[in-house]
């Protein structure tokens, strides 16, 4: 994790203001990206806004400064099972979402002239198991035999996995657009920009409770005070059902691993350029993005299957202050590299740290954006499961268009499937535990 910024423990103001036209709760990519959009997109001359964020920590303390900053749509391994759901068109338009996200960041980064470490890439789907392989390559094929854009799609020649890849013992192998950013110093370049404008930024001020008054406007209980706003945007992703009742058991707090690894002499010498996910069974995939700056370090995260077993580790667990998860995740994450990648030597460089980090997990895998259900002026964007990069800035920008009142309707801009419904809180479906359940059966008796 980087080092403090100015704006780690920031109060814009000594006391937190009484009232604000919007409030923003959460600091990290979400929320930032829900207040650069409202000072960009707003007409400010004619109604200038007090909008004031606030954040329980430290600025971007949670998921957002913890992850490894891999901007990798899912453009195929999803298909198959939103097609069965939602059918061909909303897969697609699942699929195409996620792709725009690089145009739309590398638009952000160079118009705002952003030093955030933005490289765009190839990612590799890397796959070493039987099954997944299977699935993985039946969704691409069902993608395509529906008519989908899958031109970005590369399958590598099965005589060329372990050359384009340099895994070892891989199965099926796809290429496509990727990228890669430093999540940090983005939301801080961002977050500085909205202060310059005029954002109240509170740190280390908890949210206890969020309240829909009778007259339409929201009281907004903190550890330092109550605060009233006309409207609140919710961006807490896996702490939001803290907040926001309605949403317990919906979006569920799910603990990450995180890894930064010095590379071998051998990978020093001849550098790593995709940006990976090594695929094992199921929900249990570990994801590599090895630096083109600086130190060339690689930020590897994962480690899932050694813990997924046991749900009373990994299920609604909010603590993001252990190194680790467990014995087993931290001896995974040390010795994947020479595990897995041929060639990789006997360096004793390896780990250099590990941290951990939460994720909001949902039961059925996709986001929550948009107002909340009878309770207007409320507005969410959260639950990511671990997918935030390639979602986050066209969710928040399309959130920020209904805030404003440029939209009259969400489904304009993103894709149904994601926006916050009746039908979706009241669904008993639960996607991540029965799938969770049977790759952990698998997980724990191998």
């Amino acid at each position: 994790m980087c080092d403090d910024d100015n704006l780690s423990n920031y109060r814009s103001t000594v006391d937190l203001p009484s009232e604000s036209d919007i409030v923003i709760i959460g600091s990290g990519y979400a929320g930032t990206s829900c207040a650069y959009y409202l000072y960009k997109n707003a007409d400010l001359t004619k109604n200038p806004l007090k909008i004031t964020m606030i954040e329980a920590r430290e600025t971007c303390s949670g998921a957002t400064g913890r992850n490894g900053g891999h901007l990798k749509p899912d453009i195929y391994y999803s298909y198959k099972r939103y097609s069965n759901k939602y059918g061909q068109q909303i897969a697609e338009t699942l699929m195409e979402f996620e792709a725009k996200q690089i145009d739309a960041m590398s638009k952000l980064v160079s118009e705002e002239n952003i030093e955030c470490d933005w490289t765009v890439t190839r990612a590799c789907d890397a796959y070493i198991e039987p099954e997944i392989a299977a699935e993985a390559k039946a969704s691409y094929e069902q993608r395509c035999a529906d008519g989908g854009n899958v031109s970005d799609i590369h399958e590598i020649p099965p005589d060329d996995y372990l050359s384009m890849t340099r895994v070892k013992n891989v199965l099926y192998g796809e290429t496509f657009t990727g990228a890669s950013i430093h999540p940090y110093k983005l939301v801080h370049h961002l977050l500085n920009k909205c202060v310059e404008k005029g954002m109240n930024l509170q740190t280390n001020t908890c949210v206890s409770s969020a309240t829909r008054l009778p007259s339409g406007e929201w009281s907004i209980v903190t550890s330092r005070g109550t605060l009233k706003a006309s409207k609140v945007i919710f961006a807490t992703n896996a702490y939001t059902a803290g907040i926001v009742p309605l949403l317990n058991g919906k979006i569920v707090p799910i603990p990450g691993t995180v890894c930064r690894i010095i590379p071998s002499i051998n990978y020093m010498l001849s550098p790593l350029e995709m940006t990976y996910s090594i695929r094992s069974n199921g929900h249990n995939f570990d994801y590599m993005i090895p630096r083109q700056v600086g130190d060339r370090s690689i930020i590897l995260g994962g480690a899932k299957r050694t813990y997924m077993y046991n749900r009373k580790i990994f299920y609604n667990n909010c603590d993001d202050s252990m190194e680790f998860i467990n014995e087993k995740s931290k001896m995974y994450l040390e010795e994947f590299m020479p595990k897995h990648f041929h060639n990789w030597g006997n360096d004793q460089n390896g780990c250099k740290q590990m941290w951990t980090g939460i994720l909001g997990f949902t039961s059925d895998l996709l986001p929550f954006v948009g107002e909340l259900p009878d309770q207007s002026n409320g507005y969410v964007i959260a639950g990511f499961n671990g997918q935030g990069m390639p979602r986050i800035l066209l969710c928040a920008r399309a959130l920020v268009d209904l805030v404003l009142g440029r939209i009259d309707k969400i489904e304009e801009l993103i894709p149904e499937p994601y926006i916050i419904t009746k039908n979706r809180l009241e669904t008993k479906e639960n996607y991540l535990l029965d799938r969770i359940a049977t790759q952990s059966d698998l997980t724990h008796s191998s």
